[in-house]
């Protein structure tokens, strides 16, 4: 094959926001109409976030040198392929409001300028699926300077079948996927534009079963996918124009000095080897959007991919929120360094408002020396100081989406074992709520919200172990606690992101808190009649209760006793903090 190029071949799959229907797009032509399509539409919603990181690396790239009409800013010197040749730091002030400028006018405007596409139309033969520089991938004369002898393509090792490139299958040589979405004949099958999404995915969202490394000095391990080790986090428009827009960090927003974006495709190939070797940290958001886990060479025959894959070492990941804008963070207490919020398969049920601290400092908002446990976003602070400064967002539904893959959490393989997909709407006057007093704010509000809902939880398990201990006895009560306490929250979710949802700035912040304390409680006392529903003998004629573990002076316990200390939990939890 001589050339796909994804500037102009359509690969991209998006939805049209009119129809709904699914269409092929190249680069340009969503670039060109981002504003008449919803939203991207591949195989996974991991895909997607990982085809929108590729596509914001080529604006911040673009609009951190060239202004809204394609002029450079007077600080920078640019090539004839707009490549960055040298620059000087400008002034903050200077800099911030030059660069505020051209994403305002962009966002007024509804589309992207020129630049953008004058850009794609001299870095063409780096966007080329084939050819000297093949995207995402290198040459087998690079694949083989990179590994040892023993892996080099002639020996026919190193290679990933196409349907562990496909994560939506990941089956490796060792372990057949049994419910694949794909049968046995069809699993190592993939359309040219197919294989383009998976190769970007998989860069991504690699896990560690690959037996090939690139040579180094010293011992390394292969590293996952920069995205396979973050909770992400970012933001939804109400079309893929606004979407991208929100997204486009063109400074860090706490940090405000100028940085030199470096995509991936604008690094030679030795450097960037040498730098990850270093495990040098990316120092800038294009790059990081763009971040390889493995070198990919694919061998073709007759029209048939082989893929070959060395493994890179990982970057140190400790304070990486300064480069990682969609991630939310937690603080790790032995070194006091804040490290990606990676997800677990036990929190795969966990709704994103109930770790809604994690998005937005309420402790800080409220108290400013506070030494948070989490450090907040940056796409979340780049929308704070849109709203603070441009006035942009005000009275606007924030839509924070939340995508991603979690792996089995087998050290030797890392394979995916389950997708997640979640969303918190709200509205920009109370994410970013500017009250003078800040311990009344709506992010302090909704947080004791968020924790009075947890406390109610809590209660619900507590309750779920006393009838487990009543019906199974003491080793079998926490398994059926933790499998029947999810109905609480599944019971719970809804009502309560509409309720954040229909909050205004306006709002009388006491009425809408004591609006969703009845309404919890409602919900709370229904999911326990809904499972009273049905007992059995045993319940009610319940056991001898172990009074280290029931906390009570009674000797007996049955569903009853469990189902009234529950309801006196509930009022207890909901009158606690009433003034």
């Amino acid at each position: 094959m001589e050339s796909y190029n994804l500037i102009t071949e359509p690969w991209i799959k998006v939805l049209d926001g009119k129809t709904n229907s699914e269409h092929m797009v190249s680069i340009k032509d969503l670039l060109q109409n981002a504003s008449d399509y919803r939203q991207l539409a591949g195989e996974m919603h991991a895909q997607d976030l990982a085809i929108l990181r590729l596509l914001e690396a080529i604006l911040t790239t673009v609009y951190t040198r060239v202004d809204q009409t394609g002029q450079k800013y007077d600080w920078v010197t640019l090539d004839d392929k707009m490549h960055l040749q040298s620059y000087k730091n400008p002034k903050e002030l200077k800099m911030k409001k030059a660069l505020l400028k051209t994403w305002s006018t962009l966002y007024d405007k509804g589309s992207f300028s020129e630049a953008v596409f004058e850009y794609l139309d001299k870095n063409r033969e780096v966007f080329d699926f084939f050819g000297d520089r093949p995207f995402y991938q290198v040459t087998a004369e690079q694949y083989d300077s990179f590994v040892p002898d023993n892996k080099k393509i002639a020996k026919g090792s190193g290679t990933v079948d196409l349907m562990q490139i496909n994560r939506l299958i990941s089956q490796s040589g060792n372990s057949v996927a049994i419910f694949a979405p794909k049968s046995a004949n069809r699993k190592n099958k993939l359309t040219l534009d197919e294989l383009v999404r998976w190769v970007i995915t998989y860069q991504n969202f690699t896990g560690v079963t690959d037996k090939t490394k690139v040579k180094a000095k010293g011992k390394m391990s292969n590293s996952r996918g920069w995205l396979y080790t973050l909770n992400p986090v970012y933001a939804q428009g109400k079309n893929l124009f606004e979407t991208l827009m929100l997204n486009l960090l063109l400074f860090n927003p706490n940090k405000p000095t100028y940085t030199q974006q470096r995509p991936v495709w604008e690094e030679d190939l030795g450097e960037y080897v040498k730098k990850r070797l270093s495990q040098v940290k990316p120092d800038n958001f294009a790059e990081t959007y763009t971040v390889w886990s493995r070198l990919l060479h694919i061998e073709w025959q007759d029209g048939t991919p082989t893929i070959f894959s060395a493994g890179l070492p990982a970057f140190d990941s400790a304070n990486a929120y300064d480069i990682e804008p969609m991630s939310t963070w937690r603080k790790n207490k032995k070194d006091e360094f804040y490290y990606p919020a990676t997800r677990q398969l036990s929190s795969i049920g966990i709704a994103m408002w109930r770790n809604f601290g994690q998005y937005i400092n309420v402790k800080r908002i409220s108290d400013s020396s506070v030494q948070e446990e989490t450090e907040e976003p940056l796409t979340v602070a780049w929308l704070n100081y849109l709203k603070t400064k441009n006035k942009l967002l005000n009275q606007q539904m924030i839509n924070l989406h939340t995508s991603g893959i979690i792996s089995n959490g087998g050290a030797t393989s890392l394979m995916p074992a389950a997708e997640f997909d979640d969303n918190l709407r709200i509205e920009a006057d109370v994410l970013f709520d500017e009250t003078e007093d800040r311990k009344n704010a709506w992010p302090q509000r909704i947080e004791e919200m968020v924790d009075l809902n947890q406390e109610v939880g809590r209660k619900y398990y507590g309750f779920l172990m006393e009838v487990g201990r009543i019906r199974f006895g003491p080793q079998g009560a926490a398994d059926f606690a933790g499998r029947k306490s999810q109905t609480f929250y599944d019971n719970l979710n809804e009502p309560f992101e509409n309720w954040l949802a229909n909050l205004s700035g306006g709002d009388d912040r006491d009425e809408q808190q004591e609006l969703w304390k009845k309404q919890l409680k409602q919900i709370a006392l229904r999911t326990l009649d809904d499972f009273l529903e049905i007992i059995a003998p045993r319940d009610i004629s319940g056991i001898k209760a172990d009074k280290s573990q029931s906390g009570t002076k009674s000797t007996e316990s049955n569903i009853f006793i469990a189902a009234n200390k529950y309801r006196a939990g509930i009022n207890k939890a909901l009158n606690k903090n009433e003034k």
